[in-house]
């Protein structure tokens, strides 16, 4: 089983308690639910915030990487074009 990351608040929209005899009941059931779509929709909101949070924070990272790498084959190669396969430094000894 998965370990819950994160969680969209509130869970059940039309639960609430027993309102039966209240004058306006389908009323205040209407008004319930939907003020609990709302909280869940800015929870929502707040989580896809992070996500995307986060997301760029990894693309971020995987660009310094890739500049890093980038870096360090052009030095490889600048490396190489100036070797002289007719000189021996005696580098490899």
């Amino acid at each position: 089983m998965p370990l819950i990351k994160r969680e969209v608040y509130p869970v059940f929209l039309s639960r609430q308690l027993n309102t039966q005899g209240a004058e306006y009941e389908l009323e205040s059931c209407a008004n319930k639910t939907l003020s609990n779509i709302v909280l869940q929709l800015s929870s929502l909101s707040k989580h896809a915030e992070d996500i995307f949070g986060e997301l760029y924070n990894e693309a971020d990272a995987l660009c310094k990487r890739s500049c890093g790498l980038q870096e360090r084959i052009d030095n490889l190669s600048d490396k190489v074009t100036k070797l002289d396969a007719t000189k021996d430094d005696g580098m490899y000894e």
